[in-house]
């Protein structure tokens, strides 16, 4: 459980918001069949590090997540052509999600463990509802639970294992 510092007694939680009062409702989304470019174009032009990808358009359903370091070390670092998808290059293995209903501190206590800066938010169909991004955690909770973001951004600074 995340809390705000203080002694083992004075520890407040955070669990009182859910994931969809803090989430990116409709996130921009790709395919595996789009173009990797494509990708790149939407996130530069959205202004974003992320897009969530979906099996189709008519279900939703999350199929995994691309990120501008998934283009840069995956694609171009390894000198892949532009005829790449986006397949090719997301993340879909050990993806982790959350419900709308799910509490902050899990959404951070998720984060925190995968060590990720983006969350998709599903319903029970796997579809795609939204997208919390560490970004949104701390606009939310920067007054009213310092500690907690501050342990966000030192979990995710961390090397990855």
């Amino acid at each position: 459980m995340v809390t705000n510092g203080g002694s083992a007694a004075g520890h407040e939680e955070v669990g009182a918001m859910l994931a969809r009062d803090i989430m990116t409702a409709h996130p921009t989304v790709v395919t595996p069949d789009d173009p990797i470019l494509l990708a790149a174009e939407m996130m530069r032009d959205r202004h974003v590090g992320a897009l969530p990808v979906i099996e189709d358009l008519q279900s939703r359903r999350l199929a995994g997540i691309i990120t501008a370091r998934d283009i840069v070390a995956r694609c171009l670092a390894e000198k892949h052509g532009e005829g790449c998808r986006v397949r090719d290059h997301m993340t879909h293995a050990k993806l982790e999600w959350v419900t709308p209903d799910s509490e902050v501190d899990t959404v951070v206590e998720k984060m925190t463990r995968a060590q990720v800066r983006r969350i998709p938010v599903v319903d029970g169909a796997r579809g795609l509802i939204g997208i919390v991004a560490v970004t949104d955690i701390a606009l939310r909770l920067r007054l009213g639970h310092p500690s907690v973001v501050e342990e966000l951004e030192r979990m995710l600074s961390l090397p990855t294992p």
